[in-house]
């Protein structure tokens, strides 16, 4: 199904959805309950997501894969429309009591049971071979730990209007020559939304939970700490995600700098205190 295909499930409830995609979903998530040893783990932080949610739970039905895997669903103080669909339906649900996205994906890497970790958003659609394409890289080479991707966007009801298709054309250009670039430039351009990582490496590395604001920082920081312990992959794969807030004008991705990164006052202030004031003329 391509991603228009999902604009009746735009804010869409498991009492609106028709009995066969009702079933469908109860079905699908009894059997990820019966899989017991997981090669890949699904992980999708879930804050405010209600309007996309069960899009992308139907998008998740959709994979087709043979490789055994489990679907989790860290609620990360989430509204109670989310968690209504979460329990409804009968996914699989963790919570994390401390707000933020890094102390949600670090939830789930904590209790995720695969060998290779799938980063995931709820608004956002996957194509329905994800998980042979981002996963198999890595039983090739052992020396791979993070295969990434770059995801189109969608209008706020799923549709792709002629200048969003073309939006689309324009970002995947974009990212991926920023993506040909020197370490400094690629590993900036990096997003959680498409990367499947080798658990075995980012278990001791962690996500940075201790960031002030993230917005590409975290996504960019782990890719970091990453790049030390193997090698990277690009994979070309469909992806489609709500469109990004505002940027500042001239930073259409930001990453973290020193302004998000935790601050020692005591530091700062003898910083400041020894700084030498230049004589006026």
């Amino acid at each position: 199904m391509h991603v228009t295909g999902y604009h009746p499930y735009f804010k869409a409830t498991p009492k609106s959805l028709n009995d066969a995609d009702f079933n469908r979903l109860i079905t699908y998530f009894e059997l990820l309950t019966a899989v017991e040893k997981p090669i890949v783990s699904l992980v999708t932080p879930v804050y405010r997501a209600k309007e996309t949610l069960i899009a992308h739970m139907i998008s998740l039905s959709n994979l087709k894969t043979i490789i055994p895997y489990e679907v989790i669903f860290v609620e990360n103080n989430a509204d109670q429309e989310s968690l209504s669909i979460l329990e409804q339906l009968g996914a699989k649900v963790v919570s994390e009591p401390r707000q933020g996205i890094t102390y949600a994906r670090q939830k789930g890497l904590e209790v995720a049971r695969g060998q290779i970790i799938c980063s995931l958003d709820p608004d956002s659609i996957y194509d329905p071979y994800y998980i042979d394409k981002m996963a198999l890289p890595f039983f090739v080479d052992k020396d791979l730990v993070l295969c990434y991707s770059v995801s189109k966007s969608y209008e706020n009801d799923f549709q792709l209007s002629f200048r969003m298709r073309f939006r689309n054309r324009l970002k995947v250009a974009y990212f991926r020559w920023k993506l040909a670039q020197k370490f400094t430039t690629k590993i900036k351009h990096i997003r959680a939304v498409c990367m499947a990582i080798r658990k075995e490496a980012i278990l001791p590395i962690g996500y940075d939970t201790d960031l002030r604001a993230v917005s590409g920082c975290d996504d960019g920081m782990l890719a970091i700490h990453l790049y030390n312990k193997g090698k990277f992959k690009y994979v070309p794969i469909d992806v489609y995600t709500a469109l990004p807030p505002k940027r500042e004008p001239g930073k259409p991705f930001p990453f973290c700098n020193e302004r998000f990164m935790p601050v020692k006052k005591s530091l700062e202030e003898t910083y400041q205190r020894l700084e030498i004031k230049q004589p006026s003329h």
